[in-house]
């Protein structure tokens, strides 16, 4: 059993979202869970549209949203056009949009921007590309199932850095991902999202919680292996944007990587 995590870059279009499709298809013997990010840049634009609506910029806060959806409604459409379940996948990724509109006027009204409400909608992201992720992996005849990374990523109530709880993880993993995999099929779900123990409210890991998703998931499964695909080869000397010239490390000890 392995988890193949893919980050923003990787389901950044319909394009990559093949890629990772392809990805997958290799490593269905090893029994994959996916985790998926949001599409690339999506959650730093859903944090801007939290803020703006707070600030009582509405306008500009709708607008950015009805970009998020022509953006994602165009990936569906390049990555199921011609499938019969296309309609249903696109007006499910809208009626997440329409959710996320009632949120911004909410918000708008309120003139508070909460840590509670910011994971309301910084979560979304995550939600939209599983869902997203899901449907592409099926047209690609990859035996895909979605699963909400709420139901098995338990958390304490610190919104927007929340704590997870290993335990109720791994209860969770076991009572809802192992039965998928028994059955030949493939668990996706998104990272970086919860829910706090006890509730069904919405938290997140905070930024990079993808990554930290996916680890958690594979302590509580004992994959074998976790892996994190990118857009780079690994942990790297120095940020490659940067430094032409930066080499990629071999070998890294936590204290390091987190340095």
């Amino acid at each position: 059993m392995i988890v193949c995590k893919f980050g923003g870059t990787s389901v950044g279009d319909a394009a990559a979202i093949s890629r990772a499709a392809a990805i997958v298809a290799g490593r269905r013997a090893r029994q994959p869970i996916v985790v998926v990010s949001a599409l690339g840049g999506t959650t730093n634009e859903l944090l801007r549209v939290a803020e703006q609506a707070a600030k009582g910029q509405l306008i500009g806060a709708l607008r950015a949203i009805e970009a998020l959806r022509d953006r994602h409604l165009a990936q569906c459409d390049a990555l199921l056009a011609g499938d019969p379940g296309a309609a249903e996948i696109a007006n499910e990724l809208s009626a997440m949009f329409d959710e996320l509109a009632s949120l911004a006027e909410a918000l708008n009204t309120l003139g508070d921007l909460t840590p509670r409400s910011l994971d309301a909608i910084a979560s979304l992201g995550e939600q939209l590309s599983s869902v997203l992720v899901v449907a592409a992996f099926l047209r690609h005849g990859l035996d895909a199932e979605h699963v909400d990374a709420r139901q098995v990523l338990i958390t304490d109530n610190r919104f927007t850095c929340a704590e997870p709880q290993a335990e109720a993880i791994s209860e969770a993993a076991q009572r809802l991902l192992m039965p998928i995999l028994r059955a030949g099929r493939i668990p996706v779900l998104g990272g970086f999202i919860g829910s706090a123990q006890g509730t069904t409210i919405t938290t997140t890991l905070g930024r990079g919680g993808s990554d930290y998703s996916a680890s958690l998931i594979g302590a509580a499964l004992q994959a074998d292996a976790v892996e994190i695909w990118t857009d780079v080869d690994g942990m790297l000397t120095a940020d490659p944007r940067v430094v032409p010239g930066a080499r990629l490390v071999q070998r890294i000890v936590f204290d390091e990587a987190s340095e």
